[in-house]
């Protein structure tokens, strides 16, 4: 069967401290907390410049204040639970490192723009039974390329 491929890039954001900790914020409609992501077009260039007005928008990042790369790309296939259907995936995954975090972000979970957010290793997230139920392969893959 022949389904649609979906692009996303996928921001896995550091606190720039060296504690190993990824911003996730919480997804209501999926019920779990997600890298910061974007649809995507292949494009990495274009997409990276997305990527780095996203967190800006989204998240209050000023582009000024985060180094942003490619580290990596991966196809996955696997069962969307929020749509019941099987899906494939292309994951562009960009690293981010925040040069300066915000006062409010310092603690484990806070609140930015609407977004409920926390700050969690990688082992945790595996360890989270849903968000490695959801988003086994995307933590595989930041795993991969940290």
């Amino acid at each position: 069967m022949n389904r649609p491929l979906r692009r996303s890039s996928i921001i896995a954001v550091t606190d720039g401290d060296g504690s190993n900790r990824y911003l996730l914020y919480h997804d209501a409609n999926w019920g779990c907390d997600f890298f910061p992501n974007r649809a995507a077009t292949g494009d990495v260039e274009a997409d990276m410049a997305n990527a780095a007005r996203y967190l800006t928008v989204e998240f209050g990042i000023p582009e000024s204040d985060v180094e942003l790369k490619p580290v990596g790309m991966a196809e996955s296939t696997k069962y969307s639970t929020e749509h019941h259907e099987q899906r494939d995936y292309v994951y562009q995954l960009y690293r981010a490192s925040l040069r300066a975090v915000p006062d409010g972000w310092r603690g484990d979970r806070f609140s930015v723009r609407g977004k409920d957010c926390r700050w969690m290793t990688l082992d945790e997230m595996l360890a989270d039974g849903r968000i490695n139920e959801i988003n086994h392969d995307v933590v595989a893959l930041v795993r991969q390329s940290a």
